[in-house]
């Protein structure tokens, strides 16, 4: 389970890089989507909620290998919570920044929304408002 929530760290960042490459070089209302400030706050947003959950993941792999399962419990049930719900957000910015296209098979973004969401069911649903 602990992969599949790596995997999602991968889409995640993958969906990122996608989303900058792709605000370089789309124009809206004269300039590139990266000249604008709400764009940029979508990057640093999903930048920094990319490296929270990197970081929570990792912490409770070494809690895992080290102290064992049990005693990361609290741990696990953090990431499980933490990133799908990351994902999702981070994919969906991204998908914004495209437009339609980010819907498309040109992109693996839809792809990586539908496994992100997949995965908040993998445990039981949960009650994301």
């Amino acid at each position: 389970r602990s992969s599949d929530l790596m995997r999602l760290i991968g889409f995640s960042e993958r969906s990122l890089y996608l989303m900058k490459e792709r605000v370089k070089s789309r124009i809206a209302f004269g300039k590139p989507l990266a000249e604008q400030g709400t764009i940029m706050a979508d990057i640093a947003k999903s930048r920094a909620e990319i490296e929270q959950a990197r970081l929570l993941v990792l912490k409770a792999a070494h809690l895992m290998d080290t102290v064992g399962n049990k005693a990361a419990a609290l741990e696990i049930a953090m990431i499980k919570m933490v990133a799908p719900a990351m994902a999702q957000q981070v994919i969906d910015r991204a998908i914004q920044a495209f437009g339609a296209a980010g819907l498309s098979n040109d992109y693996p973004l839809a792809q990586f929304f539908v496994w992100a969401r997949a995965l908040r069911f993998a445990d039981g649903p949960d009650r994301k408002s």
